[in-house]
This record gives structure tokens, C-alpha cells and sequence, in this order.
């Protein structure tokens, strides 16, 4: 009959026969906002009166990765690993999320010099048992937004919890040094596997952070130990 209207769903769509296609109207959906995912969520949970955190939406919608249908299955797991409630603390044990403090902690302790400091935090971080490859992925991440926010402040959202701390510390790092500390959380994370443990690999990281600058960074970057007599300070560069 004419009011019959055939869908077909795929993600592979060139598997699809060209005499099929040519029949048809395409739509190729895009990956989900994260903010639009929690809008919806929250909809969702409101409706359904359970008591939640916006924040531990963000951190759904963003292990969500755009989908939508990923989201909804997260977020029944998170009902129920809170026993009826979505809350922040909660998600981040779930999906296994490392907490901004402790790497707002560590860029403190960098900009301070303070090496102890910095391998406590990823003392801490072990103790937790928290993973060490998903810190460095949210380190690059916060690299990102530190570059943001010194390029384009006005960039960043306005209802962003940490957007304080983000400006603060885009103001005390060269733009370069964030350059190169991006390079390095990146390269820690795919060497990762290679280290003796995931411990060991991501403290490396730390000490890479610490040990080298761009030439001309200035001193918005800590400084690096002294360098023995007879190597060149390039050897210092990365």
C-alpha cells in the first residue's frame, strides 16, 4: 500500500546493494552533542524522579561518545550501581573516570616544581586503583581546553564547573609548554603498554612533564634539573 514506508538502518552502508541505494533517500546521522545527551537524560530522569548530579550526566554523555542508544544503557547500569540515584562520585567508580582534582593537582604541583608532590598524587591514583592510560587520555583532554582557553577564552562554556580553574592555570603556562605537554600525555599513553607496569609508565610521564621545555618557553614552565657539565642544553629540549 502507498502509506507504507520501509527503513532501513545500518552502519555500514556500502554493503549495501547500488540497485537498493539508488531507491532510496539517505540520511547519515551524526554523532550526538554532549550536551544535547544530557539534556536528554536529564529529561529522562526527571520524568522518571530519580535524584541525580548533572555532573555524573557529563560523564556519561561523554563515555557515551555521541551515541545515544550508549548513553541510555550507561545510565541504566548507573541507576543501579547507585541504587536508585545518579550521582557524580558514583558514575566516575563505574566507568572508571579519573577526577579533574587530581590532575589539577598535578599541573599545581608541576608549575610549583614540586616532583614529590606530583608522584604522590599518582600514588594516590594507584591506591584508588584508578587507570593510568584513561588519566593521560583526560590529561591530553585538558591539555586542549588549557590551549583553548589561552587562544580563545571566550570559548569556553560559561556553565563549565571547571572553567575557573581552566582560565587560572591558561594564564600561568606558556602556550608552547601546553604544546609540548599535550605531545608528551599523548605519547605516554600509547608507550604505556611498553612500560614495566601502568604505574611505572604513567610516573615516567610525570618526570617527562617535569624535565622538559620548549627552547624560549620562558618561566611560565617549571624549570628542568640542572644539566651536568659537558651536554649542550638542547639535550634538555624535547
Amino acid at each position: 500500500p502507498e502509506y507504507l514506508k520501509f527503513v532501513l538502518a545500518t552502519t555500514d552502508p556500502q554493503k549495501v546493494p547500488v540497485t537498493v541505494l539508488s531507491r532510496c533517500l539517505q540520511f547519515n546521522l551524526k554523532q550526538m552533542p554532549q550536551g544535547h545527551i544530557v539534556d536528554h537524560l536529564s529529561q529522562i530522569l526527571q520524568a522518571e524522579g530519580v535524584v541525580f548530579e548533572p555532573g555524573a550526566l557529563r560523564h556519561l554523555a561523554k563515555a557515551a561518545a555521541g551515541s545515544m542508544r550508549d548513553a541510555l544503557s550507561l545510565l541504566d547500569q548507573a541507576i543501579a550501581h547507585g541504587a536508585g540515584k545518579v550521582e557524580e562520585a558514583q558514575v566516575r567508580d563505574m566507568l572508571g573516570t579519573v577526577d579533574l582534582d587530581y590532575l589539577f593537582s598535578i599541573l599545581d604541583a608541576l608549575l610549583a616544581g614540586d616532583v614529590a608532590g606530583m608522584l604522590r598524587v599518582a600514588e594516590g591514583m594507584a591506591a584508588r586503583s584508578l587507570s593510568f592510560s584513561a588519566a593521560l587520555q583526560e590529561l591530553a583532554s585538558l591539555m586542549t581546553r588549557l590551549q583553548v582557553a589561552q587562544f580563545a577564552p571566550q570559548a569556553v562554556a560559561e556553565d563549565l564547573p571547571e572553567r575557573a580553574r581552566l582560565l587560572e592555570l591558561a594564564g600561568r603556562f606558556d602556550p608552547e609548554y601546553i604544546q609540548l605537554a599535550y605531545q608528551i600525555a599523548v605519547q605516554g599513553r600509547n608507550e604505556l603498554h611498553l612500560a614495566p607496569d601502568e604505574q611505572d609508565g604513567f610516573t615516567m610521564t610525570l618526570l617527562r612533564l617535569y624535565a622538559f621545555r620548549p627552547a624560549g618557553a620562558g618561566d611560565a614552565v617549571p624549570q628542568g634539573p640542572s644539566v651536568p657539565a659537558g651536554r649542550s642544553e638542547g639535550a634538555r629540549q624535547h
